[in-house]
């Protein structure tokens, strides 16, 4: 006869979990880049680390999946916003993907665009166009953004490491407040198109009036 204690610790049985690619993309999101580890993934799945390279070709294969699904997820949505306020949202979103998963920069350097980052471009870029960009002109200032985002989050990350490993009671850590800030040189640039605009548009009404 089973005492009462076996009785509490007996585990029922029941259907295991049906395991899928996206079960296993979901899983590595939720544990984050960082902690993108097959077998934690696979205790998090109740399974084994072997049936989990039945659905990934392997850690890396896992990482670009985990990229294109975070793609996908971020894409804008157009609710008449200016264009100004489209690369803010855009710079904004890429700023806390990159200081949340810094090795999404070492992945975009060492690998490809995935479909899906390239479909996020091409949302960004219909966006501008319908408000008068040219294909050119959306592309220099994505990759303007892009530029000033990801150096703003490398600078942001030195500043934890100095923080984190200096004694402030030995060598007083005094970094610049501006060290990590995308906003104020991203302004700049926002600010120089539309000068730029201004300009090609006040040229555009002369000839017109000349004629």
């Amino acid at each position: 006869m089973q005492d009462k204690g076996d009785q509490a610790t007996t585990r029922p049985v029941g259907r295991p979990r049906r395991l899928t690619v996206a079960a296993i993309v979901d899983a590595a999101c939720d544990l984050g880049i960082a902690n993108l580890d097959m077998t934690m993934i696979a205790e998090r799945l109740n399974t084994g680390v072997a049936t989990l390279y039945g659905y990934v070709r392997g850690r890396e294969h896992l990482l670009k999946l985990v990229v294109d699904k975070l793609a996908q997820d971020a894409e804008l949505l157009d609710r008449g916003q200016s264009w100004q306020d489209i690369i803010r949202e855009h710079a904004a979103f890429s700023y806390a993907m990159f200081e949340t998963q810094p090795q999404l920069i070492t992945n975009l350097m060492v690998h490809a665009p995935e479909t899906a980052a390239l479909k996020y471009w091409m949302v960004i870029q219909t966006m501008l166009e319908n408000r008068g960009w040219v294909s050119s002109a959306a592309l220099a200032l994505y990759l303007e953004t892009n530029q000033v985002v990801i150096g703003a989050a490398v600078c942001q990350m030195r500043r934890k490491i100095i923080e984190a490993q200096v004694d402030a009671d030995v060598m007083p850590v005094d970094l610049p407040p501006e060290l990590g800030d995308y906003k104020p040189t991203l302004e700049r640039i926002i600010a120089a198109y539309e000068l730029e605009f201004a300009r090609k548009s006040k040229a555009v009404e002369g000839a017109a009036t000349r004629s």
